[in-house]
């Protein structure tokens, strides 16, 4: 096949050509998307059935041009699809098209004149995702309208492009999350459109369309792969290997349309090549936005340095991965603050141009794509004979490592887990433990996952901190902080070389069963703590199995066991307990201990007080306004989905008057402004179930709420900034203050610095903490722990009197682990408090200041949040029972 450069004439022009095409012409080949879905382009919102309708539609008209194919199935059902469209030869021998691919991602099989031979006889793949945010609507309809496009056998141009490209279409990567913007855009509609801003119609109600159905934000799972529709993407993306990967997104009304190159900072492990290519791509997209008449815009708000976006992490597959955003009709009329009318029709314009130039850039660069393509993984076999290596043998959870692992598989890189001891950098390790060697095709991607610190530019920090001097924001568009060893709590090494030692291939797996240890099981079983202890004691709840907690160190026969250890005795148990534990560990992973006798050489007797009974909690969450979405969804995730126990969610507003007398646990996810939801009524219920043996437990911003001193739940107090001249907290409570002199322009910018209310917010921040192991929450739980620090939220320690800080911030000179901490946060930050706990009556106050269940990713902080829902009770004096 001969692959040729082919002069693009302008969208506009083609635009104007399909709606000259007679109708006969447009029933037959392809169909028109009035006569599958009763609508024409931009005049409603499609359904997501709809969606897969019409395509199913260009597959039926033309299946030499489109295969279709589902990778997964959304929370509520909903089979996510793909279509690759392609020139009938090349949807023809697609299976040899993913194999040259492939083949391509693996110099090691692959030698330079076998890749050019595949090169001069392989089109390139141009990965099309759309509508990820449920709410970013217009994307999903400008597929359809391309692929219709691309089916025309009569547009030459259009099947020239696909002699050398196949386009794949993703058209709506968050159906869950459509329907429900759909639904309450139609419920507000009235006769017709109103783009008031105020328009019922254009008004979401929580959740917002924006999230899926458990309320993650799929743009931002993609290295956790928390969601099924991410692990179903993801994994469909390591089969094709594209070349180009574009991801479709809206933004808000009053901005035109956003595409690569992207804003500072750039992360550094991302390939030159790479960015070159998107500086090719947005060179051609702003000629086709220009002869269309469109505004855009390039090097402004979006950056490129986070790996977890849908443009972030394709990148590291050596992928030209763009984010492209369009300025949002959110329904299908708005009226910008210019007062100009925006339509869902000029929306979906916006995309399509963007579609069909991206295609148009792909087809006349194949070559060179292609053998980038090649040279990228070529280069991550050439950069080092350096090995990361994962400690499972030291971890305090060694089944984080494991999951750590599997995780890295489903990101595409190769894992061994060491089948005998071994040195690395100068330390032990153990059979088990885990080695990532750096000279594999995605070694980029094990760098920007693995490495403690991915460095922000220096010229860039300058920039910023030159803003924050004249009282402006940073320009960090999300975290700057994610390290995966960190945010697991798994000891990490990055060495110069690559141990000596055999290991074996991981597969994607995140537990790994595990077998009840030999001996004599007489008195019972030692549960150790953990995430897979955890998933065994919700298992064994959920079996009416009866569950001890000691939650000190102590020795028995002859072993010592950690605090927070499980003890599952003989007594009171099921005669087929054995057959449980071991289903139960197998399942869990857990490390389960026989035990021949309860007889404690040291620490707490299994029989005494202080071994507490675990029994099944009864757990609520605050659910609608004013929690964050995001928040209420992963910690329902957290226990629902991964941990298998179920949660009662209760709207907000309910909570004022409820009898919460069946509860033994309340959560309020983190949110905004509590006090006028509840009302004072609300919060004097709240404290009332927590005198009578209620556990309240708040996570991030719901701490305000808490500390209020009107709420008279917990005695610490939010704190304002730093006074930059003392380094204490503002009182701007005086009247007047002394008469002073400017003296310099440097003078004028420090006294006119922000003083007072809330300190600069941080962008997101691996920060090092240290857990107090005597107390309950802490049970367990490493000694030192990695906590994600987002805003400006900072709260006063509580003194001896007034409960524990169980978990702490360290001091500031090693506070920072991971990412940009500015240093006024970082001196004010030091030493304050991340879980504190107070006892009011007989219930129980759990703060956290910081989100412990952010996107389901701080593995190192989940034994941290389920102790206080599954430990908390045991230390209230409330209504445990069962139902």
């Amino acid at each position: 096949m001969s692959y040729r450069h082919r002069t693009a004439c302008s969208l506009l022009a083609l635009s104007l050509a399909l709606a000259a095409a007679t109708p006969a012409l447009a029933q037959q080949n392809p169909p028109a998307l009035q006569a599958v879905v009763g609508h024409d382009s931009g005049e409603r919102i499609t359904r997501s059935a709809d969606v897969r309708r019409y395509f199913e539609a260009l597959q039926a008209a033309n299946p030499d041009r489109v295969v279709m194919g589902d990778y997964a199935r959304s929370w509520e059902g909903r089979p996510l699809f793909w279509a690759a469209v392609g020139s009938p030869r090349n949807i023809a021998r697609l299976n040899a098209i993913k194999a040259a691919t492939n083949a391509l991602a693996d110099p090691r099989k692959t030698s330079p004149e076998q890749a050019r031979a595949l090169i001069n006889d392989t089109p390139a793949v141009v990965w099309m995702a759309y509508s990820v945010h449920g709410n970013e609507i217009s994307p999903a309809d400008a597929a359809l309208t391309a692929a219709r496009r691309l089916t025309d056998s009569l547009d030459a141009e259009a099947q020239g492009w696909l002699e050398n490209v196949v386009v794949v279409f993703v058209p709506t990567q968050n159906p869950d999350g459509r329907e429900r913007f759909i639904n309450s855009f139609e419920a507000g509609l009235g006769a017709q459109p109103n783009g008031d801003p105020l328009s019922a119609e254009r008004a979401e109600p929580w959740p917002s369309g924006r999230f899926n159905h458990n309320l993650f934000d799929l743009n931002r799972d993609w290295f956790i792969q928390s969601q099924p529709e991410t692990q179903g993407h993801a994994a469909l993306i390591r089969e094709w290997r594209p070349q180009v990967v574009v991801d479709s997104h809206e933004m808000g009304t009053d901005s035109s349309f956003f595409f690569p190159p992207e804003a500072e900072p750039l992360n550094p492990w991302i390939y030159p090549a790479i960015l070159e290519a998107r500086e090719r791509f947005g060179r051609n997209n702003a000629a086709r936005f220009d002869q269309a008449g469109l505004d855009y815009f390039t090097r402004e708000t979006f950056d490129a340095f986070y790996p977890g976006y849908g443009d972030g992490w394709p990148a590291y597959f050596g992928a030209v991965s763009m984010t492209y955003e369009q300025g949002s009709s959110r329904g299908l009329l708005a009226r910008r603050s210019s007062g100009e009318m925006l339509t869902y029709a000029d929306t979906v314009q916006g995309h399509l141009t963007a579609t069909l130039s991206t295609i148009e850039t792909a087809a006349r660069d194949r070559e060179k794509l292609l053998n980038d393509f090649y040279a990228f993984h070529r280069d991550g076999m050439a950069g080092g004979r350096g090995a990361y290596v994962l400690s499972r043998s030291a971890a305090a959870d060694p089944a984080a490592a494991d999951k750590l692992a599997g995780l890295l598989v489903r990101s595409g890189l190769e894992v061994g887990r060491a089948t005998a001891s071994f040195s690395a950098c100068g330390q032990s390790y153990q059979a088990g433990d885990y080695v990532v060697n750096l000279s594999q095709p995605q070694r980029r991607m094990a760098e920007t996952l693995l490495a403690r610190d991915v460095p922000l530019d220096p010229k860039f920090l300058a920039e910023q901190e030159a803003r924050r001097a004249r009282g402006l924001s940073d320009e960090i568009y999300d975290l700057t902080g994610w390290s995966l060893p960190l945010l697991f709590n798994v000891p990490s090494q990055r060495c110069a070389n690559a141990p000596s030692v055999q290991t074996a291939a991981v597969g994607p797996e995140l537990i790994r069963p595990a077998a009840v240890a030999s001996g004599d099981a007489a008195y019972g079983y030692a549960i150790h703590p953990g995430t897979a202890g955890m998933r065994f004691l919700t298992a064994a709840l959920t079996d009416r199995l009866p569950v001890r907690s000691i939650e000190e160190p102590f020795t028995l026969d002859g072993r010592a066991y950690p605090g927070g250890t499980f003890i599952v005795p003989r007594a009171g148990s099921p005669a087929d307990l054995d057959e449980r534990v071991r289903r139960l560990a197998a399942g869990s992973g857990a490390q389960v201990t026989p035990l021949a006798t309860s007889w404690v050489s040291r620490g707490p007797s299994v029989g005494s007080d202080r071994a507490v009974v675990i029994t099944a909690p009864r757990v609520a969450l605050a659910w609608d306004d004013p929690t964050d979405p995001e928040s209420a969804g992963s910690i329902r995730h957290v226990l629902e989905r991964e941990y298998g126990w179920p949660v009662t969610a209760v709207r907000t507003r309910r909570l004022t008057h409820a009898d919460l007398s069946r509860y033994q646990v309340l959560i309020l996810p983190s949110g905004g402004n509590y006090e006028q939801v509840l009302s004072e009524s609300g919060v004097a219920n709240l404290r009332a179930w927590v005198q009578s043996g209620g556990v309240l437990i708040g996570v991030g911003s719901a701490s305000r709420l808490l500390t209020d001193p009107d709420s008279k739940l917990l005695d610490s107090r939010r704190e304002t900034a730093l006074d930059p001249e003392d380094g204490r907290a503002d009182d701007a409570s005086s009247a007047t203050v002394a008469g002073s002199e400017i003296a310099s322009d440097i003078d004028y910018l420090e006294r006119t610095a922000h003083r007072g209310g809330s300190p600069d917010s941080v962008a997101g921040v691996l920060a090092r903490a240290l857990v107090d192991n005597e107390h309950w929450l802490g049970a367990g739980v490493a000694t030192e722990v990695s906590v994600m620090v987002r805003g400006s939220d900072i709260y006063t320690p509580l003194t001896r009197d007034q409960g524990s800080n169980v978990v702490r911030l360290a001091g500031p000179d090693s506070l920072r682990a991971s990412g940009q901490l500015w240093n006024e946060n970082r001196r004010q930050l030091a030493y304050k408090p991340v879980a504190m706990t107070s006892g009011i009556g007989r219930g129980q106050v759990v703060a956290f200041t910081q989100d412990v269940t952010m996107r389901a990713f701080l593995e190192g902080l989940k034994p941290l949040f389920l102790n206080a829902v599954f430990r908390g009770p045991a230390h209230a004096s409330g209504d445990h029972g069962e139902d």
